[in-house]
């Protein structure tokens, strides 16, 4: 009877070290930012996806009716801050995003020079591509500002 008792005794004390041992795992912590980062980190997500949206509908339009002066104009006026707000929107995340966030942005300015020289060269088939790049590369920066952060108007793109 006590040899039964002793070997319940050890049986408990595994199970209950095994239980509080791998009772929970260990959390991957993400991203942490203070409140203050989080609202600026929002607004110029906004910012970013308003300058997005003007883009889809603004410039289509132009490039269907050859406007090519319109195109030219709307890439250095209402986009030229386009630049400036992913800048510090890169900025503002952790480091560890800011490299990818900073090459994609790249590539979106690099086909909205493309576009600017398709409107110059009044090239329609060169103008379509490089918007449609340029609208693509747009969705994958704004993909790429974590989802709790990112705004609750703001959806995945």
């Amino acid at each position: 009877m006590n040899w039964t008792r002793s070997m319940m005794t050890w049986v408990m004390v595994a199970i209950a070290v095994l239980v509080v041992g791998c009772g929970s795992a260990p959390t991957k912590a993400g991203p942490t930012y203070t409140p203050q980062e989080i609202a600026q980190i929002q607004r110029y997500t906004n910012e970013v996806s308003d300058l997005r949206d003007r883009l889809t509908e603004a410039v289509p339009p132009m490039i269907a009716n050859e406007e090519w002066l319109d195109v030219e104009t709307f890439i250095h006026g209402p986009l030229g801050e386009l630049r400036t707000k992913m800048a510090s929107l890169t900025r503002s995340l952790e480091p560890k995003l800011q490299s990818q966030s900073q090459q994609t942005a790249r590539d979106v300015f690099g086909h909205l020079v493309k576009l600017d020289e398709a409107a110059r060269g009044r090239e329609a088939v060169k103008a379509i591509v490089n918007y449609n790049g340029a609208i693509e590369d747009l969705a994958a920066f704004l993909n790429q500002v974590p989802a709790e952060v990112r705004g609750s108007d703001e959806p995945s793109v």
